[in-house]
């Protein structure tokens, strides 16, 4: 049963809880535990890298507290994709750091400065009021250096950037010298899984492959988005994860038995899930049915044809 509470399916509404503190992980590897975690890489001069910052003003003001108390200053901000929850308070930040640098995927970047291209994307057009909330749009922030796949040093100090797309087109994982690697919403926790367990997708195969590319590996420390702690093995967790998505690609198969346009199919996802709706909720969900169905027509595991003006999608 979804928490009627929420209406934004993996991409969470978060707003920081009251009290906020930094955590350290390894090193010189930190986080401040937050509805969206932001990882922390302090330097020996007092200077630090966010990586990602939260959803919006409030939240920058709690995390620019943290950072006074603890005698830092933010040189960079890396943020992992172009959710709002992940870098709508890099503005705030910014303004109250005004030498920082931010950081991210060439993919990305264009949806951070057009946040408007992100209601675009979920209606194909411009986009209705429903779909300018701040849920779903930030204000644009100017991104100054692109990354790619690779090691990069700031402030004398490497970090890995590893492609981590699915979630979203350019999500990115960054690694720090610590082996600790910040996954952004690459995958879930398990009460995550419970509350929302149709996930929002960009690409299908693209999540796959970062799952199955994540289980392979062997860092010290692995940092999601939306947990309340940090994992040391999360293997049995990221293959639940692999197991979910699969289960969904079997459930959608199964209602395909009968022709339905995106729309029916949608709307037999919010009644299995009990989705609770609004116009952003819709269209979400709506967005990641095409996720599933785009995986399943490039696997030749279903077909499509338009009859009298409409598109139907059947096993």
């Amino acid at each position: 049963m979804y928490n009627r509470v929420v209406v934004y399916v993996f991409i969470y509404c978060c707003i920081g809880g009251n009290s906020m503190e930094l955590i350290k992980l390894r090193g010189r590897t930190y986080y401040i535990s937050s509805a969206t975690n932001v990882g922390v890489y302090r330097y020996r001069n007092g200077l630090c890298t966010l990586i990602d910052t939260g959803l919006d003003n409030t939240t920058g003001r709690k995390i620019t507290q943290v950072l006074e108390n603890n005698n830092l200053k933010v040189k960079y901000i890396v943020n992992t994709h172009a959710h709002p929850d992940h870098f709508g308070a890099n503005n705030f930040i910014k303004e109250k750091y005004p030498g920082a640098l931010i950081v991210a995927s060439c993919k990305e970047r264009i949806f951070m400065e057009n946040s408007i291209l992100e209601g675009i994307v979920f209606y194909g057009a411009s986009p209705m009021h429903g779909l300018s909330t701040r849920i779903l749009k930030a204000h644009d922030t100017a991104v100054d250096i692109n990354v790619t796949e690779g090691v990069i040093e700031l402030e004398n100090k490497k970090f890995e950037i590893i492609p981590l797309e699915g979630h979203s087109i350019g999500q990115i994982g960054v690694t720090t010298e610590d082996n600790v690697i910040f996954c952004g919403d690459a995958f879930f926790s398990e009460d995550k899984m419970e509350k929302y367990p149709f996930p929002f997708l960009f690409d299908v195969g693209a999540h796959l492959n970062t799952l199955k590319f994540l289980l392979d590996t062997n860092y010290e420390c692995y940092m999601i988005s939306h947990c309340d702690v940090s994992l040391e093995n999360p293997k049995s967790l990221i293959q639940k994860n692999i197991d979910n998505v699969h289960q969904n690609l079997e459930i959608v198969l199964d209602f395909l038995a009968q022709p339905l346009t995106r729309e029916d199919l949608t709307e037999l996802i919010i009644k299995k899930y009990d989705i609770p709706m609004n116009i952003s909720q819709y269209f979400i969900t709506i967005s990641s049915v095409g996720a599933f169905l785009t995986y399943l027509l490039e696997k030749q595991s279903i077909n499509m044809d338009i009859i009298d003006g409409k598109m139907y999608f059947y096993a």
